[in-house]
């Protein structure tokens, strides 16, 4: 190709690798765009179900906690018994368990939908389930004493049912706590427009 002829074509090829790289780099933008768009949809997905789950685990510990109330009430009223000196016979002091669910924050994690969230929505619900997971260690230990009690309940009934007051008494405090923090977490995502 000969100097004058590269010069004439020279405007048209300038031309021509602009529009290349303005078509590459559109192409690119466009991908990024989606890939967050994508990933704006996985987070909000994330958030749903994980509202949706705090709602029904709200539902369960409604229903169990107005049970665990009752035994708690009628485990006082045994106790006092017992230690008025006053047989029993066979006292029922029970546990309604609740079986709370984390699957969904879990599936937000090993997805990573956890790393598009807002910060602050991120460590709320980090927060919520750190207290659900110590909700679930204390009821669990709370079983093994009401299995335990049944043993103690034959040599000395007094300190069984004792025992059985203080961890109904012990869940039922943070059985309250969970219960407010599942209402404020809703209501605070909610009002945040954070629930699509």
């Amino acid at each position: 190709m000969s100097t004058s002829l590269m010069r004439r074509k020279l405007p048209e090829l300038l031309l021509e690798a602009a529009m290349i790289f303005f078509a590459v780099m559109l192409a690119l933008a466009a991908e990024e765009w989606r890939e967050d768009k994508d990933r704006l949809e996985l987070a909000d997905r994330a958030v749903r179900s994980v509202v949706e789950e705090i709602r029904s685990n709200l539902e369960e510990l409604e229903t169990t906690g107005v049970r665990n109330a009752e035994r708690l009430e009628a485990a006082g009223v045994v106790l006092a018994e017992l230690e008025a000196g006053r047989d029993q016979g066979d006292a029922d002091v029970g546990l309604e368990v609740a079986l709370l669910s984390s699957a969904a924050w879990q599936s937000a994690q090993m997805s990573q939908a956890v790393q598009y969230l807002d910060f602050d929505v991120m460590r709320d619900l980090s927060e919520v389930y750190e207290i659900q997971d110590l909700f679930d260690r204390v009821q669990a230990g709370a079983v093994d004493n009401m299995t335990e009690m049944m043993r103690t309940a034959e040599q000395d009934p007094v300190a069984a049912v004792r025992q059985g007051v203080i961890s109904l008494s012990v869940l039922s405090d943070l059985h309250g706590s969970l219960m407010e923090v599942y209402r404020n977490t809703l209501e605070k995502l909610e009002t945040e427009g954070d629930v699509g």
